[in-house]
Formats: structure tokens, sequence, C-alpha cells
């Protein structure tokens, strides 16, 4: 990427498609860097002034939760999710540093009512360990 403000910013860079590059005016060094052919990635937008969605339409979250190495505590925590009629989008599982066979898990969930997911949200610490909002918001596919 292109220096900006030298004496501001040092080696400001980034991966972007290339609209970005033409809309911040910025020099594209390498084109075409992912490794496998239909690669896709998710960009997040971020804004630099807090606007509060209303809860009435807050239809999405990321969560963080853990679980312990033994048989069905996935499960247990997903039946919960699936009660308070949540949809699963995404999963991810991370090793847990200095925990053997403890495993992280970042979920995506999506619900019509957010009662649902104050309900359980309620639920969820008592099912797993360190149970974590990362954030609620409005999907962007509706």
């Amino acid at each position: 990427a292109r220096r900006i403000h030298q004496q501001q910013l040092q080696g400001v860079a980034a991966i972007a498609p290339e609209v970005a590059a033409n809309l911040y005016q910025l020099e594209i060094l390498a084109a075409n860097i992912q490794s496998i052919h239909n690669n896709a990635t998710r960009f997040v937008l971020l804004q630099t002034e807090n606007h509060a969605v209303p809860e009435s339409e807050i239809n999405k979250a990321s969560l963080r939760f853990a679980t312990d190495h033994k048989r069905g505590s996935l499960a247990t925590v997903l039946n919960v999710m699936s009660d308070c009629n949540m949809n699963m989008t995404k999963i991810q599982s991370m090793p847990v540093i200095d925990n053997p066979w403890q495993y992280a898990f970042f979920v995506d969930v999506t619900f019509e009512e957010y009662t649902e997911f104050e309900k359980a949200k309620s639920i969820l610490p008592i099912m797993c360990k360190n149970f974590k909002v990362i954030g609620a918001y409005k999907s962007g596919n509706k």
C-alpha cells in the first residue's frame, strides 16, 4: 500500500479488494494473492461513531465460549441455541492454549426475536465456560 502521511503512519498495508485501493488511492503491491482459486474473504465495516441499533432490529450475534472435554458438552450448548430459536450460521473452533483438550468456539447465530436471544444469554453461561457476546447487531443479509 502507498504510504499516507508518512510522519503519522508507518508501513500502512491492507489485504482488500481492488475497489478499496481505488477508493483510498492506494498502490496495489500484489494482486491475486489467494492460494485457493475460489477463495472468499469476509470484510467488516467499521464506523468511527457509535450508532446503537434498536433491540427490535438486532437479529444476529457473534458469541465465544469454551466447553469441557466430555461427551455431549458442545451438543448441550447447541441444543440451548436451538431451543431458543437461534440458527447457527458459522462455527469455528480453536484450542485453548495451556488447557489440553479444551476448545473455544466462535459462533454466529441469527434469530427473529431479541427476547429469545436474551433467554439464551441467561442460560448459556451455565452450560459452558467463558461465555461472551462479542457483538449483537442487525444482519447485513436482511
